[in-house]
């Protein structure tokens, strides 16, 4: 047996194992081009919330503008579609106390509620001085993974909610 055979032999044996690792390559390619979409996107909601919790913290007025805080972070996620918001505003008394301390008819993404409206009570909850006004922005995007992996869920909810003081 001469040394030339035994090289085509090794080449052999390196193109089986090239063949059969080319499928395992591409599946842990495609898993770690899932995990960057499902960052970005994550990072973008997160954005997008700040953006619309800004938009309304600005001052009284556009603190009740619902609409606008909702615009605001349906712009700032510029590019990934499916983003449903949501924004409500409410009171808090200077100690801390107040029947209004969050948003809690805010159930239904879409929905905006008004917890310092003449009607909530809340606004002469505060005895001593003028309550504080909070402005609180949910945005939330269903991510879907490009295939379906074993044991990991094809869909998963993002939701990040932003609050901040009204000026």
């Amino acid at each position: 047996m001469t040394h030339g055979d035994d090289h085509k032999q090794r080449r052999g044996l390196a193109l089986t194992e090239f063949a059969l690792t080319i499928p395992l390559a591409f599946v842990l390619f495609i898993g770690v081009l899932d995990f960057g979409r499902v960052f970005y996107t994550a990072m973008t909601v997160s954005h997008a919330a700040r953006a619309g919790v800004q938009w309304g913290a600005q001052d009284n007025v556009r603190s009740g503008d619902f609409a606008g805080m909702r615009q605001a972070a349906s712009d700032a996620a510029g590019d990934v579609s499916g983003v449903t918001t949501t924004a409500c505003r409410y009171c808090k008394c200077a100690d801390g106390t107040g029947g209004c301390s969050s948003c809690s008819g805010d159930s239904v993404l879409g929905a905006s509620t008004d917890g310092c409206s003449d009607a909530s009570g809340c606004l002469s909850a505060c005895a001593l001085d003028a309550p504080q006004v909070y402005v609180s922005v949910g945005v939330a995007k269903t991510f879907t993974t490009l295939f379906p992996y074993p044991g990991v869920p094809r869909t998963t909810q993002l939701n990040r909610t932003a609050i901040m003081r009204a000026q």
